[in-house]
């Protein structure tokens, strides 16, 4: 067995344990293993109810006995909305399916240990006898679905919006009992509770005190910090690209408000007008010398400005609330500097700068690149017609896919191992956080939202040589 790589050091890491869970000839390693897209949407898709919905994750044959990789089989909010957005070309009936299945699931009274609200969009929905689910439920206390996420609600909101305006019928859509419309409303009653109950900010506020702390995508507890690398651990923190992805669910509410045969309880202006005011809350308040902050959090019991370069200002890209004249500044810097090698890597966007204290390369989300988030950042940077950067990125991303032998998770931001793949899970004690951190791991090798992500970003490819 070669030796772990200590490029995930930092100063004051004691490792705990170290194990090494692939081998140098995993299939893994043979790119010409890689099944076609087609193949492994099957291998990450399944019946959710009646519903055929994309699953987070799925798992080879070759690693049934690896558990590690055998974590998300089953449908995520988050995951399965971006993953059904990605697929909208390849596979238009994906997202509806998605949102139904959701649907289906959406909250209907409170429950601390699931974490269940009112109009709440669930985060994993897993049968009870699911080994995840029993094994998650023994260690703390979930009941599913559980719903500890933030941002599904938000995403929800969206495809809701752009399947109906194509097809407005599909609101009086009766899932469970509810038209998708009152779903909808139900959904917008929450976001609005939410912004209320955070000051102005959807934050990441957990009822289970073994939640997941850090409810949106980079939910990692050492995912949130500031440019010195001091972390936020406490519960509150408010993401920059939540704020653009509730912009965009306040304006799709309303559209979806003004298309419903029903009167709803707020109006399209009041939620256009809550829109506009986060908005001007985020140009106020989040800017900071030459870029956004990447979230507001507790650090000595005051809330700080995370001022960190990271992966999330970017993702603002694919949002519309930086659209407009009078915003240019803002979006012109983003588009000047995301190929800048402080947060361009060679596998693609990385989730927190290099220079930062807290990175390292193959951090679950201090440092590592993700397919899903170049691909999100790279739809952002089509909108605003920023061809030259979205191919740069979105061609990195597509050559390290094609350099494995299946659609990882993540990669690695460094070369210390082969085709940027993590073969070894170490776990240190952490002086930072005061706790067992673990800095590295293996990615799921079967990732719904890089298969996603690979799909659509070959397509802008194809599109590029053909033009």
């Amino acid at each position: 067995m070669s030796s772990a790589p200590e490029a995930d050091l930092l100063p004051g890491d004691v490792i705990v344990s170290c194990e090494q869970i692939l081998s140098e000839n995993d299939p893994v390693f043979d790119p010409t293993t890689r099944p076609e897209v087609s193949v492994a949407l099957k291998l990450s898709s399944g019946k959710v109810g009646s519903w055929l919905v994309p699953f987070a994750s799925g798992t080879f044959s070759h690693h049934a006995d690896i558990p590690d990789q055998n974590l998300f089989r089953c449908l995520f909010g988050r995951d399965s909305l971006v993953i059904s957005s990605l697929l909208g070309k390849i596979n238009p009936k994906l997202q509806l399916e998605t949102v139904c299945a959701l649907a289906e699931h959406q909250g209907q009274e409170h429950n601390i240990w699931s974490e269940e609200e009112p109009g709440r969009i669930p985060h994993e929905v897993r049968t009870q006898d699911d080994p995840q689910a029993i094994k998650i439920s023994a260690e703390a206390g979930w009941i599913f679905p559980y719903y500890g996420s933030v941002d599904a609600t938000l995403l929800w909101l969206v495809a809701l919006n752009q399947l109906s305006t194509k097809q407005p019928q599909l609101l009086e859509k009766v899932v469970a009992g509810k038209t998708l419309s009152q779903r909808a409303e139900l959904a917008t009653g929450w976001v609005l509770e939410r912004l209320d109950r955070g000051l102005g900010y959807i934050r990441s506020q957990r009822s289970n005190p073994k939640g997941i702390l850090n409810q949106v995508w980079k939910d990692s507890g050492d995912s949130y910090m500031t440019s010195t690398g001091q972390l936020a651990l406490s519960e509150g923190t408010a993401s920059v690209e939540t704020i653009g992805e509730t912009f965009d669910a306040l304006l799709a509410a309303a559209e979806i408000a003004k298309l419903s045969a029903s009167s709803w309880g707020v109006t399209p202006t009041e939620l256009t007008h809550r829109a506009k005011k986060l908005q001007e809350d985020l140009i106020n308040n989040w800017w900071v010398a030459d870029h956004f902050a990447m979230g507001i959090g507790l650090i000595d019991n005051t809330q700080t400005l995370l001022d960190a370069v990271a992966s999330n200002q970017w993702r603002l890209l694919d949002s519309t609330i930086l659209d407009g004249p009078d915003l240019s500044k803002y979006l012109h810097t983003l588009l000047d500097s995301v190929t800048d090698l402080e947060i361009l890597g060679p596998r693609g966007i990385r989730t927190l700068g290099k220079s930062n204290p807290r990175y390292r390369p193959g951090g679950y989300h201090t440092g590592s690149s993700w397919p899903v988030d170049s691909a999100i950042i790279t739809r952002g940077l089509v909108r605003h017609g920023a061809k030259q950067q979205a191919f740069e990125i979105a061609s990195r991303t597509i050559s390290a896919i094609e350099s494995v032998g299946g659609y990882p998770e993540l990669f690695r931001s460094d070369n210390s191992e082969p085709s940027g793949v993590s073969r070894f899970i170490i776990d240190v004690q952490d002086p930072a956080t005061n706790a067992l951190n673990r800095i590295c791991q293996p990615p799921q090798l079967l990732q719904g939202w890089t298969i996603a992500a690979y799909a659509w970003m070959t397509d802008l490819k194809l599109q590029k040589s053909s033009s």
